[in-house]
């Protein structure tokens, strides 16, 4: 297994430094470096650092004097050990399976780097962002032709939604150009370009951005000094495409090129009247009701599963642009390896009639369902069957992925001894249930 060294940059950060860090250490992807390095905070960020590093054997607690971010990241990046590198802002925060997610990108299709999308939050709503629609491998010429098109996207500019491997950063010694203070991620992302070959886009968010009002960022960025940014900034871009490009290819490019000076965020802002809007925690699977008092209720329990599982699933649908009850009907139909009635599909995902039909028929429209028998005379009597395609190979991971989520933390006999159980409880239900 990989090891990935997370990095995060702290100053001033006790207000916010616990929803990241535990975000990170909730990772279910375990074998993580976590290196968090307070840059001279006036504030109980390093206390609280410290208490995370004493229960934790992976968290590097480190302490220095106020520098910027940009130094504070090649510190981190200098005591950094693992084979890829994620990078995370103290303000923001992860999904669950934010690092396993971008590390099977990574390692599945043999590439350089990982971008993927993200969540844009503002307030208490929330938009999913991401600059390339079509998920997979692309080289690095195409995927620069696609930053031509919106340079200006946080998509491609940031640090934090993207996997890096150590070793390119560490041959062509890679680091943030400590002498700016604006922009220096983007630089950071051309120079690691330059030598990159092949990348993956993941089309699952992979991370929470939160948009601070009043930070001292947006409060710099007037028009003024916007001009001056990309007036610095047009260098580094065109070098990179000069360097990519021969001759010829570079001027048929130029006028994009330079549109970056022109070039606006287009994925800057969650508006909440947007289609894909919508509220926190509304997100991968839908909102969680949970009440302390139903702890021990195994209706409860049973309740958290299902929505855990739907969130196991919610990167399949979204890189298929599936909603939540498709994605369920397939995977189901897929492990049944068999048709299905409507009604059966309906009742054993937990769906509604209705909704249940919705989704078939939407699905009739894609290449991963089909109707395999059919009565006129007998809705019943309509049989529906999973058509084999690229999904197959991820949802054999799926239960996988779940299980290693509940078993966390359980011993190999505690697990063995669990599961002796749990197949006499299960045999219980099925003699009374299947008749």
């Amino acid at each position: 297994m990989s090891k990935v060294s997370i990095i995060v940059p702290v100053y001033n950060g006790e207000k916010v430094l616990k929803r990241c860090v535990d975000s990170i250490i909730n990772q279910d992807y375990r074998d993580l470096e976590i290196i968090l390095v307070d840059d001279g905070s006036k504030d109980d960020s390093f206390r609280i650092i410290s208490e995370y590093a004493k229960n934790d054997e992976r968290i590097v607690p480190v302490h220095k004097e106020n520098g910027g971010v940009s130094s504070t990241r090649n510190l981190a990046l200098d005591l950094a050990t693992g084979d890829y590198i994620q990078f995370i802002d103290v303000d923001d925060w992860l999904p669950f399976d934010s690092t396993k997610l971008m590390v099977r990108g990574m390692e599945e299709n043999k590439t350089d780097l990982v971008i993927a999308d993200f969540y844009r939050v503002v307030g208490d709503k929330i938009a999913k962002k991401g600059s390339i629609k079509e998920g997979g491998v692309t080289t690095r010429n195409a995927f620069a032709d696609r930053m031509m098109l919106t340079p200006a996207d946080f998509y491609y500019g940031v640090l934090w939604n993207k996997l890096y491997r150590r070793d390119i950063i560490e041959k062509y010694h890679i680091r943030m150009d400590e002498n700016i203070s604006y922009s220096e991620d983007m630089i950071f992302n051309l120079e690691y370009l330059l030598h990159v070959e092949k990348i993956f886009v993941l089309k699952s968010p992979v991370y929470y951005y939160v948009k601070t009002e009043g930070s001292l960022v947006m409060q710099n960025m007037n028009v003024e000094n916007i001009v001056k940014m990309k007036t610095g900034m047009i260098k580094y871009y065109r070098d990179f495409y000069k360097n990519i490009t021969v001759y010829q290819d570079y001027e048929q490019r130029k006028p994009f090129i330079y549109g970056y000076l022109l070039a606006v965020s287009t994925d800057s802002f969650a508006i909440p009247f947007l289609d894909n809007a919508k509220k926190l925690g509304e997100e991968k699977g839908g909102k969680v009701f949970y009440d302390t008092d139903m702890n021990d209720n195994e209706f409860m329990n049973m309740y958290l599963g299902s929505k855990l599982f739907s969130q196991v699933l919610d990167p399949l649908a979204q890189a298929h642009k599936l909603d939540d009850n498709e994605i369920k009907i397939l995977y189901y139909l897929y492990k049944k390896g068999k048709s299905a009635t409507g009604e059966e599909i309906a009742s054993v995902c937990f769906i509604g009639p209705g909704s249940c039909a919705l989704a078939i028929t939407k699905l009739l429209t894609t290449p991963y369902l089909k109707v395999s028998d059919i009565n006129l005379f007998d809705d019943d009597k309509i049989l529906y069957e999973y058509v084999s395609s690229e999904l197959d190979k991820e949802f054999d991971k799926i239960q996988d992925d779940f299980l290693a989520l509940c078993y966390n933390s359980i011993s190999e006999e505690d697990l063995e001894n669990y599961l002796k159980v749990r197949e006499q409880i299960y045999d219980n239900i099925r003699k009374i249930m299947i008749k």
